[in-house]
């Protein structure tokens, strides 16, 4: 009978210690997964941040023609974003939106990443903006944009609440929104 109760405790003994070691592995595996999940993020923030003052410098060569809101006539402006959306400095701008984007969609902040992929979308598209609404993206538009984004994306970083949009910034959204429902009506 002693046999089978040392028997009994050491093959419990054994499954006790089977059990914690299986669950500390787990606990292991969670965390490191974590570590490199924020690993992850974490260089994408900081691609994203790196593109983010690309566009910035780019914006500095932006021709003058492209952010004025003086023409003729609408016709005349059109045609003048026209050529902006066909010009060399406007594909060199659209090379910084893809690396851009696919680091915004690997954030996990779902208010973060929806509000910079708005203002990515916007900015890719500001010549359509200025089609519709002359002048409303220029040169300084476009850079209170990219500014505001950096400050969004470095108080997330710092683990700091992301600061609301400027009045700036949320009539650049309400605008965007109002040339999509423009484009929705055009195409039924």
């Amino acid at each position: 009978m002693c046999d089978w109760i040392t028997a009994a405790f050491g093959l419990g003994g054994a499954l006790v210690g089977a059990m914690l070691s299986f669950r500390a592995t787990v606990y292991q595996q969670k965390r490191l997964a974590g570590e490199r999940r924020e690993a992850k993020e974490g260089a994408a923030a900081a691609a994203l941040a790196g593109e983010l003052i690309r566009m910035r410098h780019h914006l500095a060569t932006m021709p003058a023609e492209f952010g004025l809101g003086e023409a003729r006539d609408r016709i005349t402006w059109v045609g003048r974003m026209t050529k902006a959306r066909e010009s060399e400095w406007n594909a060199e701008f659209e090379e910084i939106f893809a690396p851009a984007e696919v680091a915004a969609h690997t954030l996990r902040h779902e208010a973060l990443r929806t509000r910079l992929l708005d203002v990515l979308e916007i900015m890719n598209n500001w010549w359509l903006v200025n089609a519709v609404n002359p002048g409303a993206l220029n040169k300084r538009s476009m850079n209170e944009m990219v500014k505001s984004s950096l400050e969004w994306l470095g108080a997330w970083q710092r683990e700091e609440s992301i600061p609301p949009p400027s009045a700036a910034d949320v009539r650049m959204f309400e605008l965007w929104r109002q040339v999509q429902n423009d484009r929705l009506v055009r195409k039924r």
